[in-house]
Formats: C-alpha cells, structure tokens, sequence
C-alpha cells in the first residue's frame, strides 16, 4: 500500500496534467455542438469494436461446450433411427430392412483430446472410457465415416488406433457390388489409403464408395470409409488393389462415436472357439 501512495505521490504532477487535460476535453465536447457529434460518432465506433471483439471471445470459449453437446446430440440420435429403423421392418415386414439392421447396437458420443497425425504410428485419445461402457476392440466412427478401433482403455479415456496407422486392418467391401477386401494404410499419404485382396476380375472404378462389410462385432455393416481414387492390376493378375480416399479428415477429426454391440463379447468367443481343419 505504502508504494502505491509513493508512486501517485511520485507522479501527482503527471496525474494532474492528465485530470486537466480530461476535464479541458470534456469542456470543449458540452460546448459545442460540432465537437461533441464527433466526439460520440467516433466514440459509438470504438465500443461497437469492443462489443464485437469481447462477443467473439465469448463465442469461442463456449463453442466447446455447444460442440460437446451436439456431439451427445449425435449419438443419441443415432441410436434413435436405428430404433425406428427396426420398428418400421418389423410393422412393415421389409425384409431388405430387417437384413440391414443392427438391433444389439448403440453408440456413445466422445470427443478427441490428442490426435497424432504426423507420424507412422499415429493414434487418438478420446474422453470416454470403460466408466462410460468402452471397451477395447470397439469401432469408432464420425459422421464422415470410419476413424478406427479402441485398442486400450482406462476409466475415463480410451486410445483409437485410426485408419491411417499400418497396424490397423479392416474389413471393407464396394458397396456396388459387395465385393470384399481388406483396408490398410501404406504410411505415405494421410487422407488415402489401400484396400487389397479383390479379385484381380473385378472392376471396381473410380468414385465407387467403400464400406465396412460388417462381418465383425466392431463396425456395422455400410459405414462410409471413401471413394476409390485409384485401381491397380488387370484381369491376368490374382488381385488388384485400389487407393481409397479416406471420408474422415484426420487432420481435424474432433468429435466421434464408439459403437457398442450387446452381444459383442458372445460373438467374439464363438469365433475364437472355431477349429479349422477338424
């Protein structure tokens, strides 16, 4: 306290200097009738910046928790439509519907906390763990389309390792013909990668959409994956294979969904227990 009175005592000439300059420019703007339309243009001017500049840091700082809430949103809608999905085949007996549905699935909205990109062994961190019901082996889409699988899990956190990491493998088809493959990364460009094992007869073509074949307990059948970008091989060779560009952005990749299935576990056991050859 002792120095702050030291210091206005230090400076009082200043501190009247500028109370005389104020009290002088006060005087000038009630005076006149030109001064002080100037004076309350230019000074409307400045908190209209201020308004839009305070209003903007506003809206950014809770922008993250609109977004949090959407991302829930997301999810719980998901899980509405596939409920009306299947109310509306079993009352309407769509076969094609009922072949299509995924009755012992539901999703949980997360979002990514630590995304990796730039290297060969890239993964996610997203905030929804085994507290929330994520396990590991669980896909993980967005709305753009596949993002990967949990591989590790904590109460409250989980790693995804992403399409866009070698060691990940996934089961895919082309949607126009179902035809099946295998969905890898080859580590050299970010947003495409490599689908193998198709026939070498097959003919899939630029733009054609790649989807999850939905022969596992981790992704439902039909989500989007990407376009074929590239086809190589011919007929002569055994198999042919495409580069596929990646619906998900993983450079900005923010909100996701893990998808659970009910009976994951007692699928993955039955086939773990099948003994080839006997």
């Amino acid at each position: 306290m002792n120095r702050i009175i030291a210091f206005f005592l230090k400076h009082v000439v200043f501190f009247q200097f500028l109370l005389l300059e104020v009290l002088s420019f006060m005087l000038i703007v009630n005076a006149n009738e030109f001064q002080r339309s100037v004076f309350f243009r230019y000074a409307t001017a400045a908190m209209a910046n201020v308004y839009e500049v305070t209003g903007a840091v506003a809206d950014y700082f809770g922008l993250r928790s609109v977004n949090d809430a959407l991302a829930q949103e997301n999810a719980e809608l998901k899980n509405e439509i596939e409920g009306l999905r299947e109310q509306v085949a079993y009352l309407t007996h769509d076969t094609l519907i009922m072949s299509e549905l995924h009755q012992d699935l539901r999703y949980i909205g997360a979002k990514v906390v630590y995304n990796s990109v730039s290297q060969m062994q890239n993964y996610l961190i997203i905030d929804k763990g085994f507290g929330q019901g994520v396990e590991e082996d669980m896909g993980v889409v967005s709305a753009d389309g596949v993002v990967g699988v949990v591989q590790r899990v904590s109460e409250n956190y989980a790693v995804v390792i992403p399409v866009v990491n070698p060691v990940q493998r996934i089961s895919a088809k082309i949607k126009a013909d179902n035809q099946l493959g295998s969905l890898v990364w080859d580590g050299r460009r970010i947003g495409v990668a490599q689908m193998e094992e198709i026939p070498g007869h097959v003919k899939p073509g630029a733009g054609d959409t790649i989807v999850t074949s939905g022969y596992s307990a981790i992704f439902p059948s039909g989500i989007f994956i990407g376009t074929v970008d590239s086809v190589y091989g011919g007929e002569s060779d055994p198999f042919c294979k495409v580069d596929v560009r990646l619906g998900v952005d993983f450079r900005s990749v923010e909100y996701v969904m893990v998808a659970v299935y009910k009976n994951r576990d007692e699928l993955s056991g039955l086939k773990n227990t099948l003994k080839y050859g006997e």
